[in-house]
């Protein structure tokens, strides 16, 4: 398993169902809710529904909740959590080579997760679409509110992990000696970012660990969460569409004979948060 795979099933392995938006206003929640909804009643009876990098399962059980014969499922390269293998989503699947025939859904989608996927996932997405399937994309906009501030979060870490935060707490913890210098460059980090929780926040949890009667296995652990989330929000970054790689994702489906749109929708504060791609195959 890559390194950024397993940075999402670890992730996925305890979510609490908000999909990657943990912490994310209600309203925004329910106005992603609320979208899947509005697309599961257009639906015809019985329908089958792919979503592409579903993680926990968020969108599959947005669109159950109001139509419960609608055939949904799910797939993600990551090991999905057992709440979500329970209502249809398969794990270790990758979205770039399907495991379906052509043409075996009506309407394929995603929910911040086709972004993240290789650029030949597009295509695999229309393959097993039927004609006239409905495809609807909701992806990261490089401009929204989380993106940006995740890319704060992200280098903060990194400022901490690269002046020696992890290695000190490691060292300590197998009995070795806090040293001048390195606490000199992890404060100086932390003040470079002081505007970010996690500076006061990754540094108390290691020192709770170090005070432990497990402070190995517990620096351990936490050491391997932090660069998991390091993983997941430099990728959020990458994956983040601005207005140009928005329309290069419209002209690829357009290549591929799924005519589509692009808008930006999910307004917080003034900025977007996503982008809608939505077509349908010829």
């Amino acid at each position: 398993m890559n390194h950024s795979i397993a940075a999402w099933s670890d992730y996925w392995s305890d979510s609490a169902g908000a999909g990657c938006l943990s912490g994310a206003p209600p309203a925004l929640l329910a106005e992603l809710a609320s979208t899947w909804r509005s697309l599961a009643l257009t639906l015809a009876p019985g329908s089958s529904v792919l979503d592409v990098a579903a993680g926990d399962g968020a969108v599959i059980r947005a669109m159950r909740a109001v139509r419960p014969d609608l055939k949904l499922m799910g797939i993600d390269s990551a090991v999905v959590g057992p709440a979500a293998a329970a209502i249809g989503v398969r794990g270790g699947v990758h979205a770039d080579s399907l495991p379906f025939e052509d043409g075996r859904f009506d309407a394929v989608l995603s929910q911040f997760g086709i972004e993240y996927c290789p650029a030949s996932a597009i295509a695999e997405a229309v393959r097993v679409a039927a004609p006239g399937a409905t495809i609807l994309l909701i992806c990261h906009h490089a401009d929204s509110v989380a993106v940006l501030h995740n890319a704060r979060r992200a280098a903060a870490m990194v400022a901490m992990v690269e002046a020696g935060l992890l290695s000190l707490a490691r060292r300590v913890a197998l009995g070795g000696t806090d040293d001048a210098a390195t606490t000199a460059k992890i404060n100086r980090a932390c003040q470079a970012y002081r505007d970010q929780s996690i500076v006061g926040e990754l540094p108390l949890a290691l020192g709770r660990a170090l005070a432990g009667r497990q402070a190995v296995a517990m620096v351990q652990a936490i050491s391997v969460r932090a660069l998991a989330e390091i993983d997941r929000l430099q990728a959020m970054q990458a994956a983040a569409l601005n207005e140009t790689a928005a329309a290069a994702v419209v002209a690829e489906f357009g290549r591929l004979g799924v005519h589509c749109t692009a808008r930006a929708v999910l307004i917080e504060r003034g900025s977007p948060m996503a982008w809608e791609i939505k077509g349908q195959r010829c």
